[in-house]
């Protein structure tokens, strides 16, 4: 018997030897989600500082074991009653983790206490026992907790706090959380890291102008903390405050210059239209760094935006060698091709792009492309293949391949391949209006009021369908007052929309109220001188025996679309000309 315990013991002082070493920081958000740290052997005993009787060496070693197996309450059984008897600091905090991970709220309290009156001023310890609290509702025991942490740890309680919330997963908790730092925040007013928790968990609950109230009052008390800038930066950048947000970075870019900071700015100043701007931020970027092509990517595309094409392309054929950037350089060298109409060097550049995120939106120029060029056999093989390739774009390519059947006026193949998709999904907008415009050229006017109807149940307000469906009833029916009614709602919600104000204009002109018709087929054709809305305009003015006026209007739209068939017809009808 002795011989056994003695073989256990010298166990045991190896072990304890092996893992001797200076204490970590606990974390326990990490150690709840590994439980298989709560079998490591650094929380037995270390020799020559505890004596360690034989039955504490059998509760540890079943502890252990139990551990292994992940027999955890067992193991936190073991590993409390070890604690009680030899009160030694390393198992207390096994035991407390472990009560932790398993939730069990009376035996982390028990683990607690005992670690508390070996080291009563344990951060460790606090920091768990504030956890505890929060998760058990205990308002004053979370406050005097952490409230002992901000003041003993300045330097890093905001990471503690952070890490403390997150280790919350009830609501109720987090909550509380929120309530008991108002009331540090409260009665430690010039404390500006209190302030600062409280603006991250506001805008990690969307709370964003709350978030920018309680970052502003830390900042008003550290005006150069870099990191309390850096929230304030991103809650601009969330809420659209691009202008506010570059004046933060530049802030901090003057406390710690980085690339990084550089970069967002100049991405930001992008997005603001301020490209000049932009340009002069990462062309000094690229002095510095002229290896970073990143950089000169960005610059790429500011030039491409500033209308700095051959500058562009002089960049991006650079880059089009690299890897990296390969796919990237290539798709923008085909965009400046395809604008250029140097269309047999734009689909050799889309074509290079064979994999990864460029290569649909490469696709569908190529499609595109070869679409304006009437090359119809070759775009619908492409769309054909895409279709098996990316199977989570079947709608959009269907729409493509709609508008390609009507551009060659095979409205009854548009129409099929429409009618096909909406099997597969039955609901999607796109492709119910797409069908109801091919079925009023196919004269399936019952199919169009359909549709149209369809979508007006699932979105009354669709100032589209409204436009679509009031105008095929003035035109197409003598329905006057029920297509009123939808163009009345659809110029309610896009009151200078051109195409409404076309629709809702010659609605008025079918109810004879030539004056009010005149006036919104006048604004619809200054906004957009289409030549419908020119041919529905020139019918009014006609109408009004303004036929000088109307003679005009005439002119300017025939010059502008001179084969279109309305115009012609109209030429014929009322100006008496073939």
């Amino acid at each position: 018997m002795v011989l056994k315990v003695m073989m256990l013991l010298g166990f045991i002082m190896l072990t304890a030897c092996a893992t001797k070493g200076s204490e970590s920081s606990i974390n326990p958000v990490a150690e709840e989600q590994n439980p298989e740290l709560v079998s490591e052997q650094k929380a037995l005993p270390q020799a020559g500082k505890t004596e360690i009787s034989p039955d504490v060496l059998f509760l540890l070693m079943t502890a252990e074991i139990a551990g292994q197996r992940g027999q955890y309450e067992l193991a936190l059984d073991g590993y409390l009653r070890a604690s009680e008897r030899v009160k030694d600091v390393e198992v207390i905090k096994r035991a407390a983790k472990i009560a932790l991970y398993v939730q069990d709220d009376a035996k982390l309290k028990q683990a607690l206490d005992l670690w508390l009156e070996e080291e009563p001023d344990s951060l460790d310890a606090r920091y768990l026992v504030a956890v505890a609290a929060l998760k058990s509702g205990d308002r004053q025991g979370a406050f005097d907790n952490i409230e002992f942490i901000s003041l003993k740890d300045a330097v890093d309680f905001d990471a503690k706090a952070i890490a403390m919330v997150k280790n919350l997963q009830n609501p109720q908790s987090v909550a509380l959380a929120y309530q008991v730092f108002s009331d540090l925040s409260a009665q430690y007013p010039d404390n500006p890291k209190l302030y600062f928790v409280l603006a991250l968990m506001d805008a990690q609950a969307q709370k964003l102008r709350l978030a920018e109230a309680n970052v502003s009052k830390a900042l008003e008390l550290d005006p150069q903390w870099v990191k309390a800038l850096m929230l304030q930066a991103q809650l601009y950048i969330s809420r659209g405050k691009l202008t506010a947000a570059i004046g933060v970075l530049q802030q901090v870019d003057e406390h710690e210059e980085s690339v990084q900071i550089k970069e967002q700015i100049a991405q930001l100043l992008m997005q603001q239209g301020r490209f000049s701007e932009a340009e002069d931020v990462l062309q000094g970027l690229i002095e510095k760094h002229p290896e970073n092509k990143g950089l000169n990517f960005k610059l790429a595309l500011v030039y491409l935006q500033t209308g700095q094409e051959d500058s562009a392309r002089n960049i991006l054929q650079a880059l089009v060698i690299d890897k990296e950037f390969r796919d990237r350089a290539s798709f923008y060298l085909g965009r400046i091709d395809a604008k250029a109409k140097r269309f047999d060097e734009a689909l050799i550049w889309f074509d290079v792009i064979s994999a990864g995120p460029y290569r649909y939106e490469a696709s569908m120029s190529s499609v595109f492309i070869l679409i304006e060029q009437k090359q119809y056999e070759l775009a619908l093989l492409r769309l054909k293949s895409l279709k098996a390739d990316f199977p989570d774009k079947a709608s959009d390519l269907v729409l493509v391949e709609s508008e390609l059947y009507s551009q060659q006026h095979l409205y009854q193949q548009s129409f099929d391949v429409l009618t096909s998709e909406l099997l597969n999904a039955p609901d999607n907008k796109k492709i119910l209006y797409a069908r109801a415009l091919v079925a009023e050229k196919l004269d399936k006017l019952q199919v169009l009021e359909d549709d149209l109807k369809y979508i007006l149940e699932k979105d009354p307000n669709d100032a589209n369908a409204l436009n679509a469906l009031g105008y095929t009833l003035v035109d197409k029916t003598n329905r006057y007052a029920e297509a009123q009614g939808y163009l009345d709602k659809a110029i309610a919600i896009k009151p200078n929309e051109p195409i409404i104000m076309d629709s809702y204009g010659w609605v008025l002109f079918k109810l004879n109220r030539l004056e009010e018709s005149r006036q919104y087929l006048q604004r619809a054709y200054d906004l957009q001188p289409q030549a419908e809305i020119a041919a529905h305009l020139i019918e009014v003015l006609w109408a009004l025996q303004q036929s000088r006026q109307a003679q005009a209007v005439f002119a300017e739209a025939i010059e502008k679309t001179p084969d279109d068939p309305l115009l012609l017809e109209l030429k014929v009808r009322l100006f008496g000309s073939d």
